[in-house]
């Protein structure tokens, strides 16, 4: 039974599509996902796999960004 779920987890294109579409938001986007975004077809059918992308994409630009500037700041 564990292992069903893990076997719809990514099973399709569109949920692959959204996934990256919702991490590339998050890298970019700083006021969340936007309305042009949201209009995609595989953003509104699979939504949660869109925000969930959203969330690491968020997570990953802020390390990026604290590390640039932990780098930058602890040389002087």
């Amino acid at each position: 039974m564990r292992k069903e779920w893990l076997k719809e987890l990514w099973s399709s294109y569109s949920e692959w599509h959204a996934w990256w579409i919702g991490i590339y938001a998050g890298l970019v986007e700083w006021r969340g996902i936007d309305s042009k975004t949201m209009q995609n077809e595989d953003v509104q059918r699979e939504f949660h796999y869109a925000a969930a992308g959203y969330v690491v994409g968020t997570v990953l630009r802020w390390i990026f960004i604290l590390s640039v500037g932990y780098a930058f700041f602890t040389r002087f």
